[in-house]
């Protein structure tokens, strides 16, 4: 059985990119590999993102922007999707299923019944983030700042 949406990013994805800049854990590829992601699929373009699940996003939205969607539980009322960490993996090979479901039932049920809502907002969030990187905003912007984006410029049509 796979639990639907939610992955592990294989070591090996972080391995062959020492150089990835504004990631989550960095130095640190056994954690990286097991935190969970969100497979997110957005239609604008061919690529796959993962978000990541955060134990402490704190609030999803900032004064200047949505930064992720919160994802709560009893023993994680912090805990949210961070847009500003998302990657874009296409290919498979380092992508593992979740076969158990590794997170409360409650925070799954958030993530399967708003899915279609998270997804637009990650659009948008993408979008934005497309928007600031082709007028050269990209670090004046606090919304994308710290964002892992800067990674997937060829994947995002910016060079």
């Amino acid at each position: 059985m796979t639990i639907q949406n939610c992955y592990f990013i294989r070591e090996q994805f972080f391995l062959e990119h020492p150089n990835f800049q504004k990631m989550l854990d960095p130095d640190n590829v056994s954690k990286q590999s097991k935190r969970i992601h969100i497979c997110i699929k957005v239609d604008i373009d061919t690529n796959t993102f993962y978000i990541p699940l955060r134990n402490n996003l704190g609030v999803a939205v900032r004064k200047f922007g949505r930064i992720g969607y919160s994802v709560p539980s009893r023993s994680r009322p912090n805990a949210g999707l961070d847009f500003r960490y998302a990657i874009v993996i296409n290919d498979v090979k380092y992508i593992e299923s979740h076969t158990v479901q590794k997170i409360p039932h409650s925070q799954y049920a958030i993530i399967a019944n708003h899915y279609e809502e998270i997804k637009k907002l990650f659009s948008i969030y993408l979008n934005g983030y497309k928007k600031a990187a082709r007028k050269g905003r990209i670090q004046k912007e606090p919304l994308y700042r710290e964002s892992s984006l800067i990674n997937f410029c060829n994947e995002l049509d910016l060079v």
